[in-house]
Protein backbone atom coordinates (compact mmCIF):
# COMPACT_ATOMS: atom_id res chain seq x y z
CA UNK A 1 0.00 0.00 0.00
CA UNK A 2 1.29 3.28 -0.98
CA UNK A 3 -0.04 7.02 0.26
CA UNK A 4 0.88 10.45 -0.98
CA UNK A 5 0.13 13.95 0.63
CA UNK A 6 1.24 17.67 -0.02
CA UNK A 7 1.22 20.19 2.83
CA UNK A 8 1.85 23.56 3.04
CA UNK A 9 3.92 26.05 5.87
CA UNK A 10 1.45 28.01 7.78
CA UNK A 11 2.78 31.82 9.49
CA UNK A 12 1.49 32.01 13.01
CA UNK A 13 -0.18 35.81 13.80
CA UNK A 14 -1.15 34.68 17.03
CA UNK A 15 1.98 32.31 17.75
CA UNK A 16 1.64 28.99 19.12
CA UNK A 17 4.28 28.80 21.93
CA UNK A 18 4.38 26.24 24.83
CA UNK A 19 2.38 23.32 25.53
CA UNK A 20 0.50 21.83 28.53
CA UNK A 21 0.99 18.57 27.99
CA UNK A 22 3.90 17.73 25.65
CA UNK A 23 3.70 14.41 24.95
CA UNK A 24 0.59 15.09 23.46
CA UNK A 25 1.59 18.28 22.49
CA UNK A 26 -1.45 20.41 23.93
CA UNK A 27 -0.85 23.70 22.96
CA UNK A 28 -1.38 26.64 26.28
CA UNK A 29 -2.01 29.22 24.49
CA UNK A 30 -4.68 29.86 21.52
CA UNK A 31 -2.97 30.15 18.36
CA UNK A 32 -4.23 31.74 14.77
CA UNK A 33 -2.29 31.71 11.26
CA UNK A 34 -2.56 31.90 7.63
CA UNK A 35 -1.63 28.79 5.31
CA UNK A 36 0.89 29.38 2.62
CA UNK A 37 1.14 29.13 -0.70
CA UNK A 38 4.74 30.86 -3.10
CA UNK A 39 3.33 33.04 -5.72
CA UNK A 40 6.88 33.03 -7.63
CA UNK A 41 7.48 29.50 -6.10
CA UNK A 42 5.77 26.56 -4.49
CA UNK A 43 6.00 25.97 -0.59
CA UNK A 44 5.39 22.33 -0.49
CA UNK A 45 6.11 19.32 1.74
CA UNK A 46 5.23 16.40 0.17
CA UNK A 47 5.38 12.81 2.06
CA UNK A 48 4.61 9.23 0.53
CA UNK A 49 4.12 6.25 3.19
CA UNK A 50 4.67 2.98 2.10
CA UNK A 51 4.19 -0.68 3.67
CA UNK A 52 6.74 -3.41 2.87
CA UNK A 53 6.85 -6.55 3.74
CA UNK A 54 9.77 -7.80 6.43
CA UNK A 55 10.02 -4.44 7.46
CA UNK A 56 11.11 -4.43 11.23
CA UNK A 57 11.53 -0.78 11.38
CA UNK A 58 10.24 2.24 10.43
CA UNK A 59 12.69 3.61 7.62
CA UNK A 60 12.70 7.70 6.45
CA UNK A 61 14.07 9.10 3.15
CA UNK A 62 14.76 12.86 2.94
CA UNK A 63 15.12 14.12 -0.60
CA UNK A 64 16.34 10.38 -1.75
CA UNK A 65 18.89 9.79 1.06
CA UNK A 66 18.18 8.02 4.02
CA UNK A 67 18.09 9.85 7.00
CA UNK A 68 18.75 8.15 10.89
CA UNK A 69 19.12 11.28 13.04
CA UNK A 70 16.86 13.75 14.40
CA UNK A 71 14.17 13.58 11.45
CA UNK A 72 13.92 10.26 11.32
CA UNK A 73 13.29 10.61 15.28
CA UNK A 74 10.23 13.14 15.00
CA UNK A 75 9.11 11.46 12.20
CA UNK A 76 8.45 7.71 14.02
CA UNK A 77 7.32 9.96 17.16
CA UNK A 78 4.60 10.77 15.13
CA UNK A 79 4.01 7.95 13.38
CA UNK A 80 3.87 5.84 17.00
CA UNK A 81 1.63 8.50 17.84
CA UNK A 82 -0.58 7.92 14.70
CA UNK A 83 -0.72 4.07 15.42
CA UNK A 84 -1.41 4.47 18.47
CA UNK A 85 -4.89 5.86 17.80
CA UNK A 86 -5.34 3.66 15.13
CA UNK A 87 -5.37 -0.12 14.96
CA UNK A 88 -2.59 0.52 11.87
CA UNK A 89 0.56 -1.50 13.34
CA UNK A 90 2.66 -1.84 10.23
CA UNK A 91 6.42 -0.55 10.08
CA UNK A 92 6.34 2.23 7.23
CA UNK A 93 9.09 3.51 4.66
CA UNK A 94 8.53 7.24 4.85
CA UNK A 95 9.71 9.22 1.82
CA UNK A 96 10.17 13.33 1.69
CA UNK A 97 10.72 16.35 0.01
CA UNK A 98 10.41 20.00 0.86
CA UNK A 99 10.31 23.12 -1.85
CA UNK A 100 11.22 25.26 0.90
CA UNK A 101 14.46 25.22 3.69
CA UNK A 102 13.59 23.07 6.99
CA UNK A 103 14.85 23.95 10.45
CA UNK A 104 14.98 27.61 9.75
CA UNK A 105 11.67 29.59 11.03
CA UNK A 106 9.37 28.81 7.63
CA UNK A 107 7.19 26.25 9.47
CA UNK A 108 8.66 23.49 8.26
CA UNK A 109 7.63 21.31 10.97
CA UNK A 110 3.98 22.06 10.41
CA UNK A 111 4.16 21.29 7.17
CA UNK A 112 6.00 17.56 7.40
CA UNK A 113 3.86 16.28 10.46
CA UNK A 114 0.24 17.73 8.18
CA UNK A 115 1.51 15.69 4.95
CA UNK A 116 2.25 12.69 7.08
CA UNK A 117 -0.73 12.90 8.81
CA UNK A 118 -3.31 13.34 5.73
CA UNK A 119 -0.78 10.92 3.90
CA UNK A 120 -1.63 8.32 6.90
CA UNK A 121 -5.32 8.86 6.45
CA UNK A 122 -5.16 8.00 2.83
CA UNK A 123 -2.55 4.75 3.73
CA UNK A 124 -4.88 3.17 6.65
CA UNK A 125 -7.62 3.37 4.45
CA UNK A 126 -10.46 4.71 7.01
CA UNK A 127 -12.13 7.22 6.66
CA UNK A 128 -10.85 10.07 9.28
CA UNK A 129 -12.50 13.41 8.92
CA UNK A 130 -9.98 16.70 8.48
CA UNK A 131 -10.57 17.57 12.72
CA UNK A 132 -8.96 13.68 13.27
CA UNK A 133 -6.21 14.53 10.65
CA UNK A 134 -5.42 17.96 12.55
CA UNK A 135 -5.36 15.66 15.84
CA UNK A 136 -2.91 13.71 14.07
CA UNK A 137 -0.83 16.67 12.79
CA UNK A 138 -0.53 18.14 16.29
CA UNK A 139 0.62 14.83 17.59
CA UNK A 140 3.85 15.51 15.37
CA UNK A 141 3.96 19.45 15.54
CA UNK A 142 1.75 21.40 17.49
CA UNK A 143 1.41 24.18 14.72
CA UNK A 144 1.00 20.88 12.38
CA UNK A 145 -2.45 20.87 13.04
CA UNK A 146 -3.44 24.33 11.37
CA UNK A 147 -1.92 23.24 8.12
CA UNK A 148 -4.41 20.63 7.57
CA UNK A 149 -6.50 23.48 6.29
CA UNK A 150 -6.27 26.25 4.47
CA UNK A 151 -6.75 29.87 4.78
CA UNK A 152 -7.09 31.46 7.80
CA UNK A 153 -6.68 28.67 10.58
CA UNK A 154 -7.43 28.67 14.72
CA UNK A 155 -6.21 26.57 17.09
CA UNK A 156 -7.98 26.21 20.69
CA UNK A 157 -6.91 24.99 23.91
CA UNK A 158 -8.17 22.42 25.40
CA UNK A 159 -8.25 18.51 25.85
CA UNK A 160 -6.67 15.65 23.04
CA UNK A 161 -10.32 15.98 21.51
CA UNK A 162 -11.03 19.91 21.29
CA UNK A 163 -7.74 21.01 20.88
CA UNK A 164 -7.91 20.75 16.81
CA UNK A 165 -7.94 23.47 14.38
CA UNK A 166 -11.05 24.93 12.98
CA UNK A 167 -11.13 26.74 9.19
CA UNK A 168 -12.28 30.35 10.13
CA UNK A 169 -11.71 31.78 6.61
CA UNK A 170 -10.68 29.91 2.86
CA UNK A 171 -7.80 30.71 0.71
CA UNK A 172 -10.03 32.54 -1.48
CA UNK A 173 -11.44 34.59 1.25
CA UNK A 174 -8.68 37.32 1.80
CA UNK A 175 -5.97 38.37 -1.15
CA UNK A 176 -3.25 38.97 1.75
CA UNK A 177 0.05 38.35 1.40
CA UNK A 178 2.94 37.57 3.58
CA UNK A 179 6.29 39.05 2.43
CA UNK A 180 9.11 36.84 3.65
CA UNK A 181 12.45 37.95 4.24
CA UNK A 182 14.79 35.58 4.09
CA UNK A 183 18.46 36.58 6.19
CA UNK A 184 19.80 32.69 6.85
CA UNK A 185 17.82 29.85 5.20
CA UNK A 186 19.89 27.66 7.92
CA UNK A 187 19.12 25.76 10.24
CA UNK A 188 18.03 28.28 13.65
CA UNK A 189 19.29 28.46 16.70
CA UNK A 190 16.98 26.03 18.70
CA UNK A 191 14.42 24.15 17.74
CA UNK A 192 10.69 25.42 18.17
CA UNK A 193 10.23 22.17 20.68
CA UNK A 194 13.21 22.62 22.83
CA UNK A 195 12.97 26.52 22.82
CA UNK A 196 9.24 25.74 24.00
CA UNK A 197 10.21 23.49 27.21
CA UNK A 198 13.15 25.85 28.17
CA UNK A 199 10.34 29.30 28.20
CA UNK A 200 7.38 26.82 30.08
CA UNK A 201 10.34 25.73 32.69
CA UNK A 202 12.21 29.18 32.86
CA UNK A 203 10.19 32.35 32.03
CA UNK A 204 9.09 34.13 35.19
CA UNK A 205 5.91 33.08 35.77
CA UNK A 206 4.14 36.52 35.46
CA UNK A 207 5.36 37.12 32.41
CA UNK A 208 4.38 33.61 30.82
CA UNK A 209 1.21 33.64 32.46
CA UNK A 210 0.18 37.29 30.99
CA UNK A 211 1.76 35.82 27.36
CA UNK A 212 -0.86 32.57 27.82
CA UNK A 213 -3.78 34.84 28.90
CA UNK A 214 -3.38 37.27 25.68
CA UNK A 215 -4.02 34.61 23.51
CA UNK A 216 -7.82 34.81 23.68
CA UNK A 217 -8.40 38.61 22.85
CA UNK A 218 -5.67 38.82 20.57
CA UNK A 219 -6.81 35.56 18.35
CA UNK A 220 -10.38 36.81 18.99
CA UNK A 221 -9.24 40.51 17.37
CA UNK A 222 -7.23 38.83 14.64
CA UNK A 223 -10.35 36.64 13.92
CA UNK A 224 -12.58 39.94 13.69
CA UNK A 225 -10.21 41.65 11.66
CA UNK A 226 -9.64 38.65 9.06
CA UNK A 227 -13.53 38.66 8.50
CA UNK A 228 -13.87 42.36 8.14
CA UNK A 229 -10.40 42.31 5.84
CA UNK A 230 -9.16 44.96 8.12
CA UNK A 231 -5.35 44.82 7.65
CA UNK A 232 -4.38 47.77 9.54
CA UNK A 233 -6.62 46.02 12.90
CA UNK A 234 -5.27 42.41 12.45
CA UNK A 235 -1.21 44.08 12.26
CA UNK A 236 -1.62 46.08 15.37
CA UNK A 237 -2.71 42.62 16.74
CA UNK A 238 0.16 40.70 14.53
CA UNK A 239 2.92 42.89 16.31
CA UNK A 240 1.29 43.05 19.74
CA UNK A 241 1.45 39.25 20.14
CA UNK A 242 5.16 39.04 18.29
CA UNK A 243 6.90 41.59 21.14
CA UNK A 244 5.04 39.80 23.40
CA UNK A 245 6.44 36.09 21.96
CA UNK A 246 9.95 38.02 21.77
CA UNK A 247 9.96 38.90 25.47
CA UNK A 248 9.09 35.78 26.79
CA UNK A 249 12.11 34.22 24.93
CA UNK A 250 14.50 36.96 25.88
CA UNK A 251 13.18 36.04 29.40
CA UNK A 252 13.58 32.57 29.39
CA UNK A 253 16.90 31.00 30.73
CA UNK A 254 19.06 30.38 28.63
CA UNK A 255 17.83 33.50 26.77
CA UNK A 256 16.23 32.66 23.14
CA UNK A 257 17.79 35.58 20.74
CA UNK A 258 16.19 34.29 17.28
CA UNK A 259 17.23 37.69 15.98
CA UNK A 260 20.13 38.21 13.53
CA UNK A 261 21.80 41.76 13.37
CA UNK A 262 19.78 41.23 9.45
CA UNK A 263 16.74 40.93 11.55
CA UNK A 264 16.64 43.70 13.30
CA UNK A 265 17.73 45.81 9.91
CA UNK A 266 14.65 44.43 8.56
CA UNK A 267 12.27 45.59 11.49
CA UNK A 268 14.05 49.19 10.74
CA UNK A 269 13.53 49.29 7.22
CA UNK A 270 9.66 48.38 7.54
CA UNK A 271 9.49 50.49 10.21
CA UNK A 272 10.64 53.64 7.67
CA UNK A 273 8.04 52.31 5.20
CA UNK A 274 5.84 52.37 8.15
CA UNK A 275 6.20 55.95 8.64
CA UNK A 276 6.05 56.97 5.42
CA UNK A 277 2.39 55.60 5.43
CA UNK A 278 2.72 52.08 4.32
CA UNK A 279 0.55 49.50 5.93
CA UNK A 280 3.02 46.64 6.21
CA UNK A 281 3.41 44.79 9.72
CA UNK A 282 6.63 42.87 10.59
CA UNK A 283 7.29 40.06 12.77
CA UNK A 284 9.29 36.76 13.10
CA UNK A 285 8.59 33.02 14.59
CA UNK A 286 11.36 30.91 16.30
CA UNK A 287 13.94 32.16 13.38
CA UNK A 288 15.74 35.18 12.40
CA UNK A 289 13.43 35.28 9.06
CA UNK A 290 11.14 38.48 9.07
CA UNK A 291 7.52 37.88 7.77
CA UNK A 292 5.90 41.18 6.41
CA UNK A 293 1.89 41.52 6.05
CA UNK A 294 0.81 43.31 3.52
CA UNK A 295 -2.12 44.15 0.57
CA UNK A 296 -1.50 42.82 -2.65
CA UNK A 297 -1.58 46.17 -3.57
CA UNK A 298 1.71 47.19 -1.26
CA UNK A 299 3.74 44.21 -2.28
CA UNK A 300 6.28 44.99 -5.13
CA UNK A 301 6.97 48.51 -3.39
CA UNK A 302 7.87 45.89 -0.51
CA UNK A 303 9.52 43.62 -2.03
CA UNK A 304 11.84 46.50 -3.80
CA UNK A 305 12.87 48.09 -0.73
CA UNK A 306 13.80 44.51 0.60
CA UNK A 307 16.17 43.59 -2.95
CA UNK A 308 17.97 46.92 -1.60
CA UNK A 309 18.81 45.67 1.86
CA UNK A 310 22.13 43.95 3.01
CA UNK A 311 21.48 40.65 4.61
CA UNK A 312 18.52 39.71 3.09
CA UNK A 313 19.41 36.74 1.13
CA UNK A 314 15.96 35.84 -0.22
CA UNK A 315 12.32 37.18 -0.50
CA UNK A 316 9.11 34.50 -0.39
CA UNK A 317 5.87 35.88 -1.47
CA UNK A 318 3.17 34.27 -0.33
CA UNK A 319 -0.61 34.22 -0.37
CA UNK A 320 -3.01 32.18 1.44
CA UNK A 321 -2.66 28.63 0.61
CA UNK A 322 -5.06 25.50 0.74
CA UNK A 323 -5.54 22.63 2.48
CA UNK A 324 -3.41 19.42 2.83
CA UNK A 325 -4.42 17.01 0.03
CA UNK A 326 -3.29 13.77 -1.10
CA UNK A 327 -1.76 13.28 -4.75
CA UNK A 328 -0.80 10.28 -6.89
CA UNK A 329 2.44 12.24 -6.92
CA UNK A 330 3.96 9.40 -5.12
CA UNK A 331 8.35 9.57 -4.37
CA UNK A 332 8.73 5.66 -4.18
Amino acid sequence: MISTAVSHPNKAIVIYWGNSDDELNLPSRTSLSMTLQGIERPLDYTATLQTSSGLDRDRVIVDGVEDKGQIYSDIVRQLDAMRKLTEFRQKLVVSTKATFPIGSGLAGSAAAASAIAEAFAGLIRVHLDKKTISILSRRGSGSAARSVFGGFVKLPVGTDEQSAAVQLYDENHWDLRDVIAVVDPGLKKVKSRDGMRMTTRSCPPEIYSGFVAASETHSSDAEAAIGSKDLQKLGEVYESDNAYFREVCMNTEPVLDYWSKSTADVFNAVSELQNEGLAIFAGTDAGPNVHIFCESRDSMRLIDMLHGLQGVVDIIHCKPGGPSISTEAHLM
